[in-house]
């Protein structure tokens, strides 16, 4: 599926570039037979690179010519030629490009052109199109060719599906720059086809949250399907969200809870707290408050900053067959908090500036109050109003109260609005 339609847009992009590059009358209006796409082979896209790389070093004015040997294959003269110009070409180059140049140049063989072929669309069309752009120089440090190129030669020429995924991971560094979702998609389509579990998952995601490609929901829970049927746990949760929400398959909550059981005993966190709503809401299943907040708890103690949350409300409020125990609830609010969670923000300082432990303490919540205000929450804004302006267990500020009025009023909150005008007319 995946392998006609990366062919199709190779095929589309091929005929762009066609036009481009004939009003140039360059070599490669001549030559762009190379990538006709049923004879395509390594020899000919070599050639491309060859005259790309001899038209980059002209332009800087490089004495190539010097170390071409008339005996050397054209693998081996463009290898050369990477090798003594590493240092010129870096420069030039962008750094995704450069990796691919070498990528390619590295191949023997070809079990499969079509993610090559891309690759060379992707050289050749900066090539032709990009070469004035300003280009960042990266550092020897950020280069790590011998593990990339090792990567590409075996999921290129053995069509080795851990390398495949290793190489849709390296895409997909969201934090970096190298960041490309639509190559990340092509190396874990690859991946998935010849079974690799851990590639099925992550196209799940890619598929559901429309990364790189357009989202499709039916696709991500097929590939969430084909994942947790091999075992795995992350996926086998998302495949329970999709049954629960009803996304790209009716809801079903037998489903759901089936794949929620498997990935909880597999220490999802996120499933064990699920769980704990479907028993708590009696969705598929007999209300269980006891099994509800067992399920909470132990998400909690794994860490799930949801379920931290809810504990903690469980036990201020004593629900679910717990006894009240502000003290309790307090700790999974703070731990809640600790995750930067912003209603625990808030609570925390709803608790402490209101006394209901007991003992009030202001101080702390205008503390808790701020760290929800500063994560945008609007009714911490009108809190700190309030106190400010009120004046209970601390002296009154009307700077401070107009200073957070005014800050909740610009969020929206209407109460804040009106107070804000009121005490500008004292």
């Amino acid at each position: 599926m995946y392998e006609q339609l990366l062919a199709r847009r190779n095929k589309e992009r091929m005929e762009s570039l066609q036009k481009l590059i004939q009003t140039e009358n360059s070599w490669f209006a001549q030559n762009i037979n190379l990538l006709v796409f049923a004879e395509v082979n390594v020899v000919a896209l070599q050639k491309i690179l060859y005259q790309i790389i001899r038209g980059l070093l002209k332009e800087q004015q490089q004495r190539y010519l010097q170390i071409i040997y008339a005996e050397q294959s054209i693998q081996e003269n463009v290898l050369t030629l990477l090798a003594e110009y590493d240092d010129v070409l870096r420069d030039v180059i962008p750094h995704p490009i450069y990796i691919l140049i070498w990528q390619v140049s590295s191949l023997e063989k070809l079990a499969s052109s079509h993610e090559v072929v891309d690759d060379v669309l992707d050289i050749l069309d900066w090539y032709c199109q990009q070469r004035d752009e300003h280009v960042k120089v990266l550092s020897e440090e950020e280069l790590d060719y011998e593990t990339m190129i090792d990567l590409y030669k075996e999921a290129v020429e053995e069509q080795d599906a851990e390398a495949q995924y290793q190489l849709g991971q390296y895409y997909n560094a969201t934090e970096g720059e190298h960041f490309q979702p639509e190559k990340s998609l092509k190396w874990f389509e690859r991946a998935a086809i010849q079974g690799n579990v851990e590639a099925q998952y992550m196209l799940g995601n890619f598929y559901f949250e429309g990364i790189g490609v357009k989202g499709d929901e039916k696709l991500a829970l097929s590939f969430y399907e084909k994942a947790a049927l091999q075992g795995h746990a992350d996926a086998a949760n998302n495949l329970a969200d999709m049954y629960f929400n009803g996304e790209g398959v009716p809801k079903n909550y037998t489903l759901a809870k089936k794949w929620f059981d498997y990935a909880a005993q597999h220490h999802v966190a996120e499933a064990m707290f699920t769980l704990g709503i479907i028993y708590e809401q009696g969705l598929g299943v007999t209300v269980d408050q006891e099994a509800a907040f067992n399920a909470y708890k132990k998400s909690a103690e794994a860490g799930y900053v949801e379920a931290q949350y809810r504990l903690g409300g469980i036990y201020l409020e004593g629900r679910l067959g717990q006894s009240k125990d502000v003290n309790r609830g307090l700790i999974w609010y703070e731990k809640a908090a600790e995750q930067y969670h912003i209603d625990a923000f808030y609570d925390l300082g709803y608790i402490w500036s209101n006394g209901l432990t007991g003992i009030r303490n202001v101080e702390k919540g205008i503390h808790w109050f701020k760290q929800a205000a500063l994560q945008g929450d609007a009714d911490a804004k009108l809190q700190l109003g309030h106190i400010y302006n009120k004046g209970e267990g601390i002296a009154r500020n009307i700077k401070e109260a107009l200073k957070w009025y005014g800050l909740a009023a610009e969020a929206g909150v209407e109460e804040a609005a009106r107070l804000l005008q009121e005490l500008k007319g004292l």
